[in-house]
């Protein structure tokens, strides 16, 4: 790491600690547990595991402690590769308390066979057991056709695909642009600077890529085209900055679900009082998930690692979220503090919504238990 930013990020993040309540049992040092008695357990709907046995080892571990009863891998890959078998492996081992979405390959999109292809995928995966496949947001952003023409979300050449994944009862996860501040222009003055030093790809402030409010846009087209499909909108729909549209979408669209994964830094910015009348309202159509990524020797904790993350803090990013949905306290340490040096105010939720958020709208989605 070069020494001006290794700088500067220890300073944003000591400012960040300071004036932070502590955290709450088992957070900060001794034997770390999912919490005082009497918490309930969750469901992790939005996790990045590397399928090895190694990988899933220390997975587990870190599971049963922190009181994850089920998880879902969200990058199982194309149905044939080697990753997808490891998978399959995984879910032979695990049973019901895994599921696992699968990935679409955009190359050659456009092409005479794509769609074919594509649809045959999904045909296996579907036989297979996944539960869904998930978009990344190179749709939109990256992937091109023939023409070298960015493919927008709304496509229509897309439109089977969506229709055969509806048809098959696959859930498309879908995750449509990203945090608005990306998409301004980088450097010191843009409030996720640090992040976006390491990960400089992750800004779309160049000339020639769509806006977030147009990416926003063709996504929600592509869920009104398609009523027999089922969408989960990752990220709260990447609109966390407002939940004022995602209130309105999710109003509108009958059709979609949203997960909190790795947006309750954004989300939780907000007046506590409107953030907790949002989930109160919406607690029947919102899965908790982390996006966390699970390897053999670290984690990525909700964004990426610049340094590798070890197994207490993967426990206390688990508590962190904890924190903000089960107590009402002020000034709270966020999950992902790569993500911004501020603090967010716990909501407090009862238990009946919790349980719906943590598990049952997950086990009720994706593992169909009634």
């Amino acid at each position: 790491m070069r020494a001006p930013i290794a700088s500067a990020l220890a300073a944003a993040l000591l400012l960040w600690a300071a004036g932070c309540p502590e955290p709450l049992d088992g957070a900060d040092g001794g034997p770390a547990t999912a919490g005082p008695a009497g918490r309930p357990p969750m469901v992790d709907s939005h996790v990045h595991l590397l399928p090895s046995p190694r990988a899933l080892a220390r997975a587990l571990a870190l599971f049963d402690q922190v009181g994850v009863t089920r998880f879902c891998a969200k990058s199982a890959g194309v149905p044939g590769s080697g990753r997808y078998r490891a998978t399959l492996a995984v879910q032979r081992r695990l049973g019901e308390r895994f599921a696992f979405f699968v990935n679409p390959d955009w190359d050659g999109f456009g092409q005479p066979g794509w769609l074919e292809r594509e649809v045959g995928r999904l045909e296996v995966a579907a036989r297979d057991g996944a539960r869904g496949v998930k978009i990344f947001k190179a749709l939109g952003l990256s992937v091109r056709d023939p023409e070298g023409r960015l493919v927008p979300v709304d496509d229509p050449r897309l439109d089977p695909w969506f229709e055969a994944a509806g048809r098959l009862g696959l859930i498309v996860a879908i995750h449509t642009a990203d945090p608005l501040t990306f998409f301004d222009p980088p450097g010191p003055r843009n409030e996720r600077h640090l992040e976006l030093l390491f990960a400089p790809n992750w800004s779309f402030a160049g000339e020639g890529l769509p806006s977030k409010a147009e990416l926003l846009a063709q996504r929600d087209r592509r869920l009104a085209r398609h009523p027999g499909t089922t969408f989960l909108g990752i990220h709260l729909a990447n609109s966390p900055e407002d939940l004022g549209y995602v209130d309105r979408l999710l109003d509108a669209r009958p059709n979609l679900l949203v997960d909190t994964s790795a947006r309750v830094p954004e989300f939780g910015r907000h007046p506590p009082a409107e953030v907790r009348a949002f989930f109160l309202e919406h607690q029947a159509r919102i899965l908790f998930g982390t996006d966390i990524v699970i390897d053999e020797d670290s984690y990525q904790l909700g964004s990426l690692s610049i340094w590798p993350d070890e197994d207490q803090d993967a426990v206390r990013f688990f508590q962190a979220h904890r924190d903000f949905f089960e107590t009402e306290r002020r000034g709270l340490r966020h999950p992902t503090p790569i993500q911004g040096a501020w603090t967010v105010d716990g909501i407090g939720l009862p238990r009946e919504a919790l349980d719906r958020i943590y598990r049952q709208n997950a086990e009720r989605l994706i593992w169909k238990v009634r």
